[in-house]
C-alpha cells in the first residue's frame, strides 16, 4: 500500500477553485499523490479527474476506483446570493454532495476533511467558538450546516473545518473579495467597502497548510481555520491599501444596511482560533503578516 511506504493518496474537490487548487498545489509538493477532481474548469495539477458532484453514482465510483487515503472536501457552491435564489442547485452541491462523498470516504476508509463555513453562525455575537450553537441566517449557511451534519452522520473519521472570508490570487473565472478591490482600485474605481460586518480574513495559502496538516494527521472533530484577526471589511481594505500602496480616497465607508443583498448576512461572524494555533504546526496568520504574504504571492504568480 502507498501509504505504508509515506506516500499519501488525496483526493482534492474544487481542485480548479481559490482554495482546492492551492490545496492540491501544496499536496503535491508534500510529495503525496493527487487526484483534482474539476467540473467546468480543467486543472492541470496531479491527475484532473472531471467530476460533477451532482451525479450522486459517479462520487461513490469514482472513490472506489482510486481509494485515497484522505479527501479534502473544498468544493462548494459559495454565492450567497446564489444559494438563496436557486436554492435546489445549492442544497444538491452543499450539502447533498457531501453526504454522499461522506459515505465514500466510510466506504474506502478514508478521513475526510470537510471546509465550511462562518456564515453557519447568525454573526449577533462574533468570535465564534467550535462548540458554540450554529444558526445560520440565509440559505447558504443552512447548507453548509446541513453538510456538517452529513459529514457527522456517514464518515468514520472526519475534520470540519470553519473559515472565513478567503481571499488570495487564485483562477481568474471567480474572484474573490481582495482580488475585486485590488482590480478595482488599480483602475481608479471607487469601492463601497462595510464598516459594520466583521470577519476573519484567511489567506487561501495559508488555509491550504492548515488543512493538509490536518488531513495528513487525520484530526478528528470540529476546528476553526480562519485569520485569527477580527476586523470589519473596510478595516481589511484599508490594510490591504496600505500594503499595496494604492489609493485610499477610493474607498467608501458604507453600511450593511446600503446593500441591496437578496440574502441576509452575519454582522459578526469572526471566527475563534485558539484550538488551531494549540494544535496546529502550521499557525493561523494575523492579518498584517497574511496580507503582506499575499503581496509576495503576487510576485510569484506573476512570473
Amino acid at each position: 500500500m502507498e501509504a505504508e511506504a509515506g506516500i499519501l493518496k488525496l483526493l482534492v474537490t474544487g481542485a480548479s477553485g481559490l482554495l482546492g487548487h492551492k490545496v492540491a498545489q501544496l499536496a503535491l509538493e508534500r510529495g503525496n499523490r493527487v487526484y483534482s477532481v474539476h467540473k467546468e474548469h480543467p486543472v492541470s495539477l496531479g491527475e484532473p479527474v472531471k467530476l460533477d458532484l451532482t451525479e450522486y453514482d459517479r462520487i461513490s465510483k469514482v472513490a472506489s476506483e482510486l481509494k485515497p487515503d484522505l479527501i479534502i472536501h473544498a468544493a462548494a457552491y459559495t454565492d450567497v446570493d446564489g444559494c438563496e435564489v436557486n436554492r435546489g442547485l445549492a442544497l444538491k452541491v452543499n450539502a447533498e454532495a457531501t453526504k454522499h462523498l461522506a459515505k465514500a470516504s466510510t466506504e474506502v476508509g478514508a478521513h475526510l476533511t470537510y471546509i465550511s463555513t462562518d456564515y453557519v453562525f447568525d454573526g449577533e455575537e462574533g468570535l465564534y467558538r467550535e462548540d458554540d450553537e450554529p444558526n445560520p441566517i440565509n440559505y447558504y449557511g443552512y447548507t453548509k450546516l446541513l453538510g456538517e451534519t452529513y459529514v457527522k452522520e456517514h464518515a468514520s473519521r472526519w475534520c470540519i473545518v470553519r473559515p472565513s472570508a478567503i481571499y488570495g490570487w487564485g483562477p481568474s473565472h471567480k474572484l474573490n473579495f481582495a482580488m475585486w478591490l485590488m482590480s478595482n482600485l488599480q483602475d481608479c474605481k471607487e469601492v463601497k467597502v462595510l464598516t459594520d460586518q466583521y470577519v476573519s480574513p484567511t489567506l487561501n495559502n495559508n488555509l491550504a497548510e492548515m488543512l493538509v496538516e490536518i488531513a495528513e494527521k487525520e484530526f478528528i472533530g470540529v476546528l476553526h481555520a480562519s485569520g485569527p484577526s477580527r476586523v470589519s471589511r473596510y478595516e481589511f481594505a484599508v490594510k490591504l491599501v496600505e500594503v499595496f500602496s494604492l489609493e485610499a480616497r477610493l474607498i467608501r465607508p458604507a453600511k450593511m444596511t446600503e446593500m441591496s443583498w437578496k440574502a441576509r448576512r452575519p454582522r459578526d461572524s469572526s471566527l475563534n482560533v485558539d484550538k488551531a494555533l494549540n494544535l496546529l504546526k502550521c499557525k493561523p496568520l494575523p492579518v498584517d503578516e497574511a496580507l503582506n504574504l499575499f503581496k509576495r504571492e503576487r510576485k510569484r504568480v506573476q512570473r
